[in-house]
């Protein structure tokens, strides 16, 4: 299968899967669509945190960071437009970035990235196997609510995954939460906002080749330290 039918096979199902409706199950589905946006995540995490406490909860922070930076510059290199929604009623609506957003593009589904990478972690934090499927039902939300293909999500959820288990992988190098590992998650934290800021910057006009240096010193700096 050429990548132009894989694509026009994915256009096909999502359309497919946009044009039907569920009533009030809408309210089953709803949570998962927004729950790991830009306004929703902070408080998934601290209530994963909270239940799950702090090791699933670190695994998470450490992936996110990493995730959301490949994330958005695939999406500002791929640039895959959003889906074209059918005319149909849905109870509730979703968040969904604007063109003009770094975020705007559909390929990969963030929200996806970040509800499998919480789940993955936890997962991998041994609170249960079923915790995988969470970036599914994250990622069925935002193709049912008109945001995303198919293939943005599954997109998403693999970068999740990945990232996730590289997170982990790291984290069982130093298993006590010591000095070494604050130290990382902070700066972890400020390579995050700065790749943010710049991936911003260069989505409204920046000098991109600037931005993207700048992008790769941020990630090999925040990757020493955690390693």
């Amino acid at each position: 299968m050429s990548i132009s039918q894989l694509l026009q096979w994915d256009v096909y199902w999502t359309r497919k899967a946009q044009s039907m409706s569920l009533g009030y199950l809408e309210v089953l589905i709803y949570p998962g669509s927004l729950a790991f946006s830009w306004e929703g995540v902070g408080f998934s995490l601290a209530l994963c945190g909270l239940l799950c406490g702090f090791q699933p909860l670190r695994m998470a922070l450490f992936a996110l960071c990493y995730g959301q930076l490949l994330n958005r510059v695939l999406k500002m290199s791929i640039q895959r437009s959003r889906p074209d929604t059918p005319e149909v009623k849905r109870l509730f609506k979703t968040i969904i970035p604007k063109d003009s957003h770094a975020d705007g593009a559909a390929f990969p589904s963030g929200d996806t990235m970040a509800g499998s990478v919480t789940g993955a972690s936890l997962a991998l934090a041994g609170c249960g196997w079923a915790w995988w499927l969470l970036g599914l039902y994250v990622g069925f939300g935002r193709v049912y609510f008109l945001a995303h293909h198919w293939l943005d999500i599954f997109a998403g959820y693999a970068e999740g995954c990945t990232v996730s288990f590289i997170a982990f992988k790291m984290i069982r190098m130093h298993h006590a939460f010591d000095l070494q590992q604050l130290g990382g998650l902070l700066v972890a934290a400020l390579g995050f906002g700065l790749a943010m800021k710049l991936t911003k910057r260069t989505s409204l006009g920046a000098d991109v080749r600037t931005a993207r240096y700048a992008e790769v010193y941020v990630f090999l700096l925040f990757a020493t330290c955690i390693g």
